[in-house]
This record gives C-alpha cells, structure tokens and sequence, in this order.
C-alpha cells in the first residue's frame, strides 16, 4: 500500500466560512480546514520512486525543469544560510561566506528516478537562491550573497551574464540586494524579484529596465504594491500576467506584465490577487501549470505534523489555485516518515510540462519530493 494511502484522510462536509486571517484560526478551525482539504485521487500524490540518493543536497532553494523534463536543482551543499553568513545588522557577507562555495550547486537528475545525470557550479556561487529555467533552456539564478543575477547557457556550466554588481547591494537600475527570482518571457523580456531588502519586482528587455514596483510600507497602508519579500515570480503569457508570492505578506498577486504592448508604464498595473491574504499561511513559492491552466503554490498552514489531544494532523505543504485566485485543492500532506527528519519548509516548486509532475524544493530537509497526478502510469496503481 502506498504512503499516500497511510495518511489520507476522509473528506468532511461543513458550512463553516474559515476567517480570512490563519492568525485568527483556533486549533478546531485547523483540524476542519485539514479534513475538508485532506488528498484525494483528484490531488497529486507521492511518488515514492523519486529519490535523490546519498548526501548529495545541502539546503535545497530551488527547483526547475527544462525542455527534455530533466530536473535542475539549486542547493547550498555544505553553506547553509545562517545567522553567521552576513555581518551583522548588513547585507554585507562575512569573509569566510564571500569565498564560493567549493562543491557543485546545481544537480541535474533524472524525473523519474531522481538519479542524478550531472552536476555543476563549483566555486561560483555564495548563497543560492532562485534558478529558472527559460523557453530556450537557458539557467537563470539568483544569489542573494553576490546580489547577482546570473544566466548560465544551454549546456554550459558557467553564468555568461551577469547582472548586478557582485557583494554591492543597492536599490538602483544596475543593482540589487538579495534578489530572490526570475521569470523569463517567449520574447525576452524577463522579471526579477529584488526580494529581502527593495521589496521590489524590475522588468527588463535586452536594452536594460522597463519598469518596477514594490514598496515593503506604503503611506496608505497595504496595497497591491505593498510587498513584503517578493519571493517568487510565475509567468501566465496567455493572460500576460507576472504573479508575485509576496511571502511575508501572505498572499500573491498578478500584474499585467505588458508583453505586448508598444509602451511599458513605469510601474505594472495591478489585475487580481491570485491567493487572498494568509489563507495558506506565508506564500514562498507559485508556478504556473500551463497544461491545466492552474496556478500551484507552496504555503506554510504549518511547517510539521500537529498533535492535539493525543491525535497527529498533517497539514498540507502545497496547493492549486485556478486563475480566478479560487482554491481548488490542497496536497503534499506531512506524513509521519516525513516528519522524523525534521521541520519541512517548501521553499520552491515546479511543474513539468505536461502538468501531470510536481517537484518540490524542501529546504530544511534537504530534499526534493516528487508528487504527480499521473498515479496510476507513475506508481503502477494500487
């Protein structure tokens, strides 16, 4: 019988309206939000298959897939971020973080098994962060140590670009301060998230930015351009919308992203909440699923099992909004096995291109789950 099976728990039916706030929510509230969201075959499930052997992850902050499906991973090896790894009350990194770490940040492994095909990034990086990987297979990754932006080709293993000055944070045109996303569009222009200190998001073309927006407090108090730590960035081109996981503000959001247009406004307009404000807890992560035209998402209801009264809950990890900003279902439920290695953040995931394989980037546990809807072809049924 498959792990999923082990934990699933019963659908229950109620009418009782959730508060809009996760920090209003009495532990009752949590344990009917569980059960009327608990997996079912309609959910992705895990795919036990999927293993990345040995100790070959350190800190796992990202996770991509190219054309061919073959998965990237972007991981820290042995530097984990710490309190130790910036100077302190600075952006600045201490000595011993501005040497590059000596081992190779970026795995590419097989979908199915996880069995790793090459690996690469050696002394170059010095606090991964964000990889994505562009319509071209083209790598791009942010290091929030170098307040970098780099691009790695297709087939490289070293950046040919990069953008930002390196150890200089700064919130003008040519810099960043620890820049934690990109997303790339079909016609070149890509989107980065200047997260943890300009709270910002910046458009850019082949000739240099287009326009940004983002503000941590506004003089109005929260607003769709109040952000908090812009942590992720998804492309949904048909609707020409740049959707934002504004993590410490609990929500996510879209703005048009002006593809197609003749002119770029300065700053994106806004156009809908995709997530509304603290229903799945702090939003690290969102990515398109262009195949069901959906948007999956990584929130934190709780980062490990509950107990209550003697009782476990596991709460989901994961969670797939339609484009309407509407819940669909929640999944990627913490199990027992999962919990005895420790706190579960998910910190990144993605989506194969068929919309059927969901990988996602556990960054306390050093590891990247593999769950699909395809269960019965991956897993071979029950």
């Amino acid at each position: 019988m498959y792990l999923w099976l082990l934990y699933a728990v019963a659908l229950v039916t109620t009418s009782k309206a959730y508060p809009l706030l996760y920090d209003d929510w009495t532990a009752q509230d949590l344990k009917d939000y569980i059960l009327q969201r608990a997996n079912d075959q309609s959910s992705p499930v895990l795919d036990s298959n999927f293993n990345i052997g040995g100790d070959e992850l350190g800190q796992v902050s990202a996770v991509d897939v190219d054309s061919d499906g073959h998965v990237y991973v972007f991981h820290r090896a042995d530097r984990p971020w710490t309190l130790s790894t910036y100077k302190a009350n600075s952006d600045i990194l201490t000595d011993e973080a501005k040497t590059p770490i000596g081992k190779d940040t970026i795995l590419k492994v097989d979908p199915k098994s996880g069995q790793k095909i090459e690996s690469f990034g050696k002394d170059i990086f010095n606090v991964p962060h964000g990889l994505t990987i562009d319509h071209k297979d083209n790598i791009w990754v942010t290091d929030v140590g170098r307040h970098q932006v780099l691009r790695i080709p297709k087939g490289a293993t070293k950046p040919d670009l990069e953008l930002g000055e390196k150890f200089v944070s700064g919130d003008d045109d040519k810099h960043f301060c620890k820049p934690t996303d990109v997303a790339v569009a079909s016609n070149g222009d890509f989107f980065v998230a200047d997260g943890y200190c300009n709270n910002r998001v910046l458009k850019f073309s082949s000739t240099g930015k287009l326009s940004q927006w983002g503000v941590k407090e506004g003089n109005n108090g929260m607003t769709p351009y109040t952000l908090n730590i812009p942590h992720s960035l998804t492309l949904i081109e048909e609707l020409d919308l740049i959707c934002v996981a504004d993590r410490e503000n609990s929500r996510a959001l879209c703005y048009n992203a002006g593809l197609h247009s003749a002119q770029t406004p300065s700053q994106a307009q806004f156009n809908r909440t995709l997530i509304p404000q603290s229903e799945i807890g702090r939003v690290f992560a969102i990515a398109y699923n262009k195949a069901a035209q959906e948007v999956v998402a990584a929130g934190v209801v709780s980062e490990a099992p509950i107990i209550e009264n003697d009782s476990i809950l596991y709460p989901p990890r994961a969670f797939t909004y339609d484009l309407e900003g509407h819940l669909v279902t929640s999944w990627a439920f913490i199990t027992q096995d999962m919990a005895e290695l420790g706190p579960s953040l998910i910190h990144d995931l993605c989506v194969s291109k068929n919309g059927q394989d969901f990988y996602l980037a556990d960054l306390d546990q050093q590891r990247v789950y593999k769950y699909t809807s395809n269960w019965e072809a991956d897993l071979g049924g029950v």
